[in-house]
């Protein structure tokens, strides 16, 4: 499995909470009609730190999550984050050879 995985800070101030919640959804939906997604989830930090948010769209190849970290559907919800004042950075990240599957307690 390999992933394409944002980092950014949510906005802060009101009008620009305010978009990005009501875009969410929106993001979403688009993320998963990339080709090869599989699925999406997202993470908060919960002590404030920096970047506060991190999603990971995974993909069953690692080609398939380059081409969707190049692709214009990308490119775009990249900036609509940005005019809501969340600047997010791209990440490519595979699972390691070492743990495959998760490993449980």
């Amino acid at each position: 499995m390999a992933y394409v995985m944002l980092q950014y800070d949510r906005p802060s101030d009101t009008q620009n909470w305010n978009n990005y919640n009501q875009h969410v959804w929106d993001w979403i939906d688009q993320f998963l009609k990339m080709p090869g997604a599989v699925s999406f989830v997202a993470y908060r930090t919960t002590n404030q730190e920096s970047p506060d948010t991190f999603t990971m769209l995974e993909f069953h190849t690692l080609e398939e999550a380059r081409q969707a970290a190049a692709s214009e559907p990308l490119k775009r919800i990249l900036a609509e984050l940005r005019l809501v004042g969340a600047v997010a950075r791209v990440l490519l990240v595979e699972r390691s050879p070492f743990t495959p599957k998760p490993v449980l307690a």
